[in-house]
């Protein structure tokens, strides 16, 4: 009688673990859902930074960390130099933990049609420490010329790893 008690007790106490670990799972998805679902707005902002990587002024709503990948990665210096004029726009990363990012990728949308790649690291995992990215802002350019006058205007780029999951994005500037 005591067995068979405490047996239940162990398979309550087993499925309390799961209901709490498929509810933490839940909130963690309804959380990168809206992440992403902000991020595929239309940019209205951005964060200005000069050719040092100095934060001139900050749109909150740049270089946020998605849900998915808090305490995993920072954004240790957003793009810059932001606006630029034909630089190369650079942004670093810090991956803090071993093994959790495999690839990165640098996108943009051009008018919202398909998806550019503007730079990427491909390595499988991505090393813990500091990781820096740089690309053309030319790459702006929707008719594939790349001139910095066809690149002009206030872009969203959107940082993901090799499975397409979302980790920041933020708005470039160019003038």
């Amino acid at each position: 009688m005591i067995s068979v008690f405490i047996k239940k007790k162990a398979r309550l106490a087993a499925l309390g673990a799961v209901l709490i670990l498929l509810v933490s799972c839940s909130s963690t998805d309804d959380a990168q859902r809206e992440f992403e679902d902000e991020a595929f707005r239309l940019p209205n902002n951005f964060t200005e930074t000069d050719a040092s990587g100095n934060i001139i002024s900050e749109d909150p709503n740049d270089w946020r960390v998605s849900p998915l990948f808090s305490g995993v990665v920072e954004v240790n210096q957003p793009a810059y130099p932001n606006p630029t004029t034909g630089q190369n726009v650079r942004i670093e990363l810090l991956v803090l933990s071993l093994n959790p990012v495999n690839g990165i990728y640098v996108r943009t949308y051009i008018e919202n049609q398909f998806a550019r790649t503007l730079t990427f690291d491909e390595r499988v995992p991505v090393p813990q420490g500091f990781i820096s990215l740089e690309f053309d802002p030319r790459l702006f350019d929707p008719s594939g010329s790349n001139t910095i006058s066809g690149a002009r205007g206030l872009h969203r780029v959107y940082i993901f790893d090799n499975r397409q999951n979302l980790i920041t994005y933020g708005d470039v500037k160019v003038e």
